[in-house]
């Protein structure tokens, strides 16, 4: 019994080890996701057949299969990820949705459309879009104005420029109706605020103008690299460029008159004459004026003898002149470089003595006058304004070389990664068949010839002298004399005739009697 037990508990731990060397090892799949969508991938991987396990929320499935299974189940759209999209819309329709319902779903779907066109920038993880549409009234003359905000989740060790912030600014004002700009807020995981919907205060002038002199003094550095790269060789030039830069907008607007110069314009002439006086009646009517007619032969006597009175005259003249008048508009425009200073540190020049060993040789005078003068037409020199242009040639340090990566042995491929897996489960199905199986796989096979002692004494191999002998003298004691082993043999004889015949059989058959 207990030689069968064992051979069962053998045979059982062959089955087991088995089974696991022909188990798959499992890679992970997908992680951190919602409920929802590790119910929807766990059926869609049970209805294709997949195995699969789920440990912690994770998902793994068997490493042969995690590329063909993600592309499989993302021409199916899963992942989801953060909620439904405008496919809620067609999955969802009854003729007793309300029209809130139906509101609120298109506006959610919005908001998901967005976060997945965000996630899809390169250091962005994950996203979320919140957006504030006010509803439209036609009471209403002056509505307000949709605004936006953004959450965006930054890979570690990633960070968004100031043009990808505002690509995501205007990507999201874009997609709303009479949404501005500067109503769209972005920030990080870490509550930092990525841009500034007030673009005119302090703090905001100051960085963007921060960031213009970096962006200025790097493009000059470039130049002067990319001029000097070709004659000096690739990491043998290093440039430093400080630029003075001034915001100051000024206007200015003048008006000139040149009083030397005139011209007339306009000229209006008004001339009023009176001569002498008549006969008829002038004044106001009266007792004076209504008097007779005078004789004509009287009147011209006393026109002879009295004196004509004197004639009245009025002129009037008005003239117009014209100067000559400047008008000047001036408006500066911001962002003027008032002075540059320019660094550049050139390494030794790589040459070959007579032999054609590899030297190095500092820069001759000439050679750095050339160089110098090439810096300068690169970044605009102009000795008014105060520019400065230094050249330094000295030795760069060389440290030691770095180690080269070393190439993966050959432990960590994947398939050798299986074999050690497997091979204690085959060490251990080895010793299991030869050192346990197969011993006991013999003994019965022995004993299924033996005869049985009477009593239940233990089987003897028929045929064999030696186990006969092996027998008896296990039955009796190892102290017993010769004379004490005849008596047991015969006691033997007179018991069991039968089992003695057949050893005697045995005795004559291998040629031992």
């Amino acid at each position: 019994m207990i030689l069968l037990v064992a051979l069962s508990l053998s045979i059982a731990i062959g089955v087991t080890a088995a089974f696991w060397l022909r188990e798959p090892s499992y890679e992970l799949l997908y992680s951190n996701l919602s409920d929802r969508d590790v119910s929807a991938v766990m059926d869609a991987l049970r209805a294709e057949g997949t195995p699969y396990r789920l440990d912690n929320g994770a998902l793994l499935v068997p490493s042969a299969e995690v590329y063909n299974t993600r592309l499989r189940l993302s021409s199916q759209g899963l992942p989801r990820g953060a909620g439904f999209g405008l496919e809620v819309i067609e999955g969802e329709s009854s003729f007793s949705t309300s029209q809130f319902m139906e509101n609120a779903r298109y506006h959610h779907a919005l908001e998901t459309e967005l976060a997945r066109t965000i996630s899809n920038l390169q250091p962005v993880q994950g996203a979320r879009v919140h957006l504030a549409v006010p509803k439209p009234s036609v009471f209403v003359r002056k509505s307000d104005k949709p605004s936006a905000s953004v959450f965006l989740d930054l890979y570690p060790g990633r960070v968004l420029e100031e043009p990808q912030v505002k690509s995501i600014v205007h990507l999201v004002a874009s997609s709303i109706p009479s949404l501005e700009s500067s109503k769209v807020t972005v920030v990080d995981q870490r509550g930092v605020l990525l841009n500034s919907p007030d673009g005119d205060d302090a703090a905001a002038l100051s960085s963007r103008e921060f960031e213009y002199v970096q962006r200025v003094q790097r493009d000059y550095e470039t130049r002067i690299v990319n001029l000097l790269t070709p004659m000096m060789g690739p990491g043998r030039v290093r440039a430093t460029v400080n630029a003075d830069i001034d915001f100051t907008a000024r206007e200015e607007t003048r008006e000139q008159f040149d009083p030397a110069t005139q011209m007339l314009r306009s000229e209006q002439v008004s001339e009023d004459v009176q001569r002498g006086g008549t006969a008829e009646g002038v004044g106001i009517p009266g007792a004076l004026s209504n008097q007779p007619p005078v004789d004509p032969v009287v009147a011209e006597a006393n026109t002879e003898t009295t004196a004509a009175p004197p004639v009245r005259s009025s002129s009037q003249a008005t003239r117009n002149f014209e100067m000559d008048r400047a008008l000047t508009h001036v408006k500066e425009s911001a962002n003027t470089i008032t002075r540059l200073s320019v660094a550049v540190l050139i390494d030794d020049i790589s040459d070959a003595d007579e032999e054609g060993n590899p030297v190095t040789r500092p820069l001759e005078p000439a050679e750095i006058e050339e160089i110098e003068a090439l810096v300068r037409g690169a970044v605009g020199y102009n000795e008014e304004r105060g520019d400065s242009v230094s050249i330094t040639n000295v030795g760069f340090y060389v440290g030691p070389e770095a180690p080269a990566p070393e190439e993966p042995g050959l432990m960590s491929s994947p398939l050798v990664k299986d074999i050690l897996r497997q091979l204690p489960a085959a060490a251990l199905i080895l010793v299991v068949a030869l050192g346990v199986i197969r011993p006991i796989v013999m003994a019965l096979s022995k004993g299924a010839g033996m005869p049985m002692a009477a009593g239940g004494g233990q089987a003897l191999p028929a045929g064999s002298a030696a186990a006969a002998g092996g027998a008896a003298a296990a039955e009796a004691p190892q102290s017993l004399t010769f004379d004490d082993k005849v008596s047991v043999a015969k006691q033997l004889a007179a018991n069991d005739p039968e089992r003695v015949a057949q050893v005697v059989r045995a005795w004559v058959q291998d040629g031992s009697g």
